[in-house]
């Protein structure tokens, strides 16, 4: 005896193109990347809202303008060409290139495009890749550094070595008798040249090992002051000092520190040769802030120079920390490019950041943040201060 099953035919839902749109439309809005639908005739014909959230720009603006506007002019040859070879079909794919702010900056994007042959329109999708690549840019500041180091620390000393041994021999020429005054003008440029060389060895010491510092609590107030002082001494230059009247103690190597402050104040010093002010400030930057490209979101103090000098050109802008960079004239006494190299690697070895803000013609701004000293109910003891009790006895020194 057989059993029949009976089924039940599946329903069909006729599918409303209205809704279909809808949903469309709702999930282009909802997207975090840069979705867009632009013709081969150079304007965008629908930008969803993460184009005015990134850039700046309104709907209407985007779409008023034409493209290559808003593109950065050293990338407009290669996306004109990208979009050449999009016309006959060829997938966009991985293609970056910068676009205009409203603010005037630039952001990074990565494209992906596709355009039907023979079509008109054309789909994009981008994504905002700037914190990559200024990642990937400090990743190779820092391979430079490390690398540079290395050469530098392993010729350092011997250098040092030899120097001495070459002073040694000059100061004692003094020692053997009389010279005429033609021969003590010599000797005297060539004593000024070996010490040259020396603060030379000494700079690629401190670039290669960040030599040994003492980071202590130390009140920053008095220490700009004199290094911005000593940096403008004998200078048509002014300095003008803007400190927070409850300015953080910070943990630093004193020396070491001013001759960061004293190295970009004579920087802006340089770049002002008809004269003008340079503007070093400073201020607290607290723990609950926002974390960002500044550093970790802890007690900072942060130290601003500001000067109305020639700027830097943006193509110049990426090259300042590397070893030996330098536009500056060759000399013994400028233009060896180890200045900001040797920056970098103190205020990094702080456990700070420094950056640097430049527009040719508007001024340069150098910007460092330094870790703030705890509290003194949190500070550790010092081990050299803290008292201790001894038994009796003698002590030789």
């Amino acid at each position: 005896m057989y059993r029949w099953s009976y089924f039940t035919p599946p329903q069909i839902h006729l599918v409303n193109p209205v809704q279909i749109t809808a949903d469309r439309d709702r999930h282009f809005n909802l997207s975090l990347d840069l979705l867009c639908i632009a013709g081969i005739d150079g304007y965008f014909k629908q930008v969803n809202p993460s184009w005015t959230r990134i850039l700046g720009w309104s709907e209407s603006e985007l779409l008023s303008r034409p493209v290559v506007d808003l593109i950065h002019p050293e990338d407009r040859d290669r996306t004109l060409q990208a979009r050449a070879n999009l016309a006959k079909g060829i997938l966009l794919s991985g293609f970056e290139n910068r676009y205009l702010c409203k603010d005037g900056t630039y952001r990074w994007l990565s494209w992906q495009s596709s355009v039907e042959p023979g079509a008109s329109t054309v789909f994009g999708v981008a994504r905002d890749i700037t914190e990559r690549r200024r990642l990937d840019h400090e990743h190779l500041i820092a391979s430079k550094l490390e690398s540079t180091g290395i050469l530098a620390g392993g010729i350092a000393h011997d250098f040092n070595n030899l120097l001495a041994g070459l002073m040694l021999n000059l100061d004692m020429i003094t020692l053997t008798g009389l010279i005429n005054p033609d021969q003590e003008i010599f000797l005297h440029q060539a004593q000024e040249c070996a010490r040259a060389a020396r603060v030379l060895a000494r700079q690629l010491i401190m670039f290669a090992h960040g030599e040994n510092s003492v980071r202590q609590p130390r009140d920053l107030r008095t220490l700009l002051q004199k290094s911005l002082d000593t940096a403008l001494s004998a200078s048509p230059v002014q300095g003008q000092l803007e400190l927070a009247p409850d300015l953080w103690p910070a943990m630093v190597d004193e020396d070491q520190i001013d001759l960061v402050i004293r190295q970009v104040v004579l920087n802006a010093r340089e770049a002002m040769p008809a004269g003008g002010t340079v503007r070093l400030s400073a201020k607290n930057l607290a723990e609950n802030r926002s974390p960002g490209p500044g550093g970790p979101a802890e007690n900072q103090v942060q130290i601003t120079v500001t000067d109305e000098g020639t700027g830097i050109p943006p193509d110049l802008l990426p090259k300042v920390f590397d070893p030996y960079f330098s536009t500056k004239q060759r000399g013994t006494q400028k233009g060896m490019g180890l200045g900001l190299t040797i920056c970098h690697t103190v205020i990094k070895k702080h456990g700070g950041v420094i950056s640097i803000d430049s527009q040719p013609e508007r001024g340069t701004t150098v910007t460092i943040r330094l870790p703030a000293a705890p509290s003194p109910s949190t500070m550790k003891p010092d081990f050299a201060t803290t008292p201790r009790q001894t038994e009796d006895g003698r002590l030789l020194l």
